[in-house]
């Protein structure tokens, strides 16, 4: 079927919402008890030091998760010598390494010392954030980014959540409305007010609280709105949105693309109150459509968890290709797609054979085995349209652009959308 087939074909599956629609299991991590998973890290911990004992390559089982990046530089490493260093299984997802070079080496310090780190965490019974540990060892780690692939493939080897190795983030998700949020340590954050005196509160809105502090949730709003800039987050709580509303709503933004514990609230909150339609806001353009995509199907980072974390219900109130019309934008507010951003779009949507529907690569990379299910949703099929919308008209535009009418346009936007949904 082509491309153009494709997307008139009116066999569209009804949407469903459940993790496992199609009977086969998605990825999906479990809790551990502490006595188990301190158990699992000591027999890893013990496997690397027989090896050294007598003299083989040291194996680190952790899985390695399919990552593009790792793939392509897989198929372009040629070099022998490289490759009797690190080898990397892509289809059995095990690490090898050995000490015959001072990189490798070093790459095995790196897995061994946040192994240590997570291990005493459990052990103690304290909570380490990434930052901490990359602050450790600055030598060592080098950059940050280095702690935070070699933390989240442990939690993929042992199939645990981060929050089971004891391991957190510094929270950058806000969230603002009326909702009231209780803390396992009998604190009570009013999402709706500001009390500096404590310490997640930020001048407009809240930082999101990891979900495993959070022991019960009240909320009063009609629905939650998903926001991708922060910018945009706040104009709105500074012109009053959600208290102007007949029937309230609650603001979360990410800040761009959303950082664990944001995607794990909006989850949460998912399953708490799953009557409520949670909607994303994001530009019109492929990077809003990449980060909607992130909320509703996961990223392919935590492809290994995208049960816990994927949040099929959410849905695109806008900005769409078609809202540029409705709403008169003006064609100077209209952005030319750059080069770039056509490469984003045709990776979003590229097939690797011609019976292939467009976006099922894709699915399958974040993490998802019912991929038939998914694919054909109505919700995919409208977020692959949109996409060829961007290519065909060759334009992005942002959601600053409803300013063009008035200084409330995005909120005169909303108010006219949000009856669609609630």
């Amino acid at each position: 079927m082509s491309t153009l087939d494709w997307l008139n074909d009116d066999s569209i599956v009804p949407e469903l919402y459940a993790d496992d629609s199609s009977g086969v299991p998605n990825n999906s991590t479990v809790h551990k008890s502490r006595e188990a998973l301190m158990q699992d890290i000591e027999q890893t911990i013990m496997q690397m030091i027989e090896s050294v004992s007598i003299g083989q390559p040291i194996k680190v089982p952790l899985s390695v998760r399919k990552l593009p990046s790792r793939i392509k530089r897989k198929k372009a490493n040629h070099d022998q010598q490289t490759n009797r260093e690190e080898q990397t299984s892509i289809d059995n997802q095990i690490k090898t390494l050995s000490l015959s070079t001072g990189s490798s080496a070093k790459t095995l310090a790196r897995y061994f010392s946040v192994l240590q780190m997570i291990y005493e965490a459990i052990a103690h019974k304290i909570i380490i954030t990434k930052r901490d540990m990359y602050y450790r060892d600055v030598g060592l780690f080098g950059t940050q980014s280095v702690v935070d692939t070699i933390v989240d493939d442990i939690a993929c080897h042992y199939n645990v959540p981060r929050s089971s190795l004891n391991v957190s983030a510094s929270s950058k998700g806000l969230i603002f409305g009326p909702i009231v949020i209780k803390l396992k340590n009998n604190k009570i954050l009013d999402c709706m007010t500001h009390m500096p005196t404590l310490n997640c509160h930020d001048e407009q809105g809240i930082l999101i609280p990891p979900v495993n502090q959070i022991a019960e949730i009240k909320c009063k709003a009609r629905c939650i709105i998903v926001i991708e800039k922060e910018a945009t987050f706040r104009h709105l709580v500074s012109i009053g949105f959600c208290q102007t509303l007949p029937q309230s709503c609650i603001l979360v933004t990410g800040k761009g693309y959303p950082d664990l514990l944001t995607r794990q609230f909006v989850k949460h909150f998912s399953i708490q109150y799953s009557r409520l339609p949670i909607l994303a806001l994001m530009d019109n353009d492929p990077h809003g459509l990449d980060i909607y995509a992130t909320y509703k199907w996961g990223a392919r980072a935590l492809a290994f968890d995208v049960s816990n974390l994927a949040v099929q219900s959410i849905q695109l109130i806008g900005l769409t290709c078609q809202d540029r019309i409705d709403f008169n934008i003006p064609s100077e507010y209209l952005i030319p797609l750059t080069e770039r951003d056509k490469a984003k779009c045709l990776c979003m949507v590229r097939t690797f054979d011609a019976g292939e529907t467009p976006g099922a690569s894709q699915m399958r990379e974040r993490g998802w085995k019912d991929i038939g299910m998914q694919v054909t949703s109505q919700s995919h099929r409208d977020y692959i349209k949109e996409v060829f919308e961007l290519l065909r008209t060759d334009y992005k535009c942002e959601l600053q652009a409803l300013y063009a009418v008035g200084p409330y346009g995005l909120s005169h936007f909303l108010m006219k959308k949000l009856p669609e949904y609630i």
